[in-house]
């Protein structure tokens, strides 16, 4: 009867461990997946891991040899490769894993005057046709870029960033980066994206794009030739009309998305 119980017992804890095994390995590869999700270059990375490991699979209940030996050597060299060359994507994944919850949430106030100080600038610089790039930190750390460029730590102001954008200024060529409430830096250094655009695109919206397509954040871009405004996000350009422009930052920030929904709920 106790061996009974004992095996009864030793079988239950045996099932327990293995549920808990499998739901946290699903879990660290939801967290991984969804990280990769917000970073393009990453993704392919993600998909090239994957379809590699589907052919080693494949190769191996064939019993095929050589592509099997193809393979293991990818595999191989393939990690030191992928360290080497996404140094920078691994860098941030890790540093999002093990960010903490305690971050910095900016009041309606703030937000409020965030929003009204970029909007009279951006127009301001739209209209007299003055290129910029303002970059919104989000989710994913920008302190590698931020490091390219010049340090200010100044409040969000948009006379500031006329000064700034201003031709005759030594800032001007390079991204404003915002943090939270703050102006971190200026003439900070974006790698260019390697999509093919049309020559009406220069410099600045090949740097918007290229950290679109390695980071989360939102990049606002004005045109110096035609005053146009555009947002880069996820890899992609979307011109933004003047009226529109504040109402497309809300939305792309997911400011006032927590206080929509509960009012949505208490109706």
């Amino acid at each position: 009867m106790i061996a009974d119980i004992n095996f009864d017992l030793s079988l239950l804890i045996n099932v327990i461990r293995t549920i808990l095994d499998v739901l946290l390995v699903w879990y660290v590869l939801y967290i991984v997946i969804s990280m990769f999700k917000q970073n393009m270059r990453t993704m392919q990375l993600f998909k090239g891991v994957l379809i590699i490991l589907m052919l080693k699979l494949v190769t191996s209940i064939l019993g095929l040899s050589t592509m099997g030996y193809l393979v293991d050597t990818i595999l191989t060299w393939g990690i030191v490769a992928i360290v080497v060359i996404f140094q920078p994507e691994i860098r941030a994944l890790l540093e999002k894993m093990g960010r903490t919850k305690l971050e910095h949430h900016l009041s309606n106030d703030q937000k409020e005057h965030i929003l009204k100080e970029i909007v009279d600038a951006v127009t301001k610089l739209s209209e007299t046709q003055t290129g910029a790039l303002i970059t919104f930190e989000r989710g994913q750390s920008l302190i590698d870029y931020i490091n390219t460029g010049t340090k200010i730590n100044a409040d969000i102001n948009s006379e500031l960033f006329n000064t700034i954008f201003w031709e005759g200024t030594p800032l001007h060529d390079g991204a404003v980066i915002i943090k939270d409430d703050k102006i971190i830096c200026a003439a900070a250094f974006f790698p260019p994206t390697n999509q093919e655009l049309s020559p009406l695109y220069g410099a600045r919206h090949r740097a918007a794009l290229g950290i679109s397509e390695v980071t989360d954040a939102v990049t606002i871009v004005v045109s110096e030739e035609t005053g146009t405004i555009s947002f880069a996000i996820n890899g992609k350009l979307k011109k933004i009309p003047r009226k529109e422009l504040r109402a497309s930052l809300v939305n792309e920030l997911y400011w006032f998305k927590d206080e929509e929904e509960e009012g949505e709920n208490h109706e």
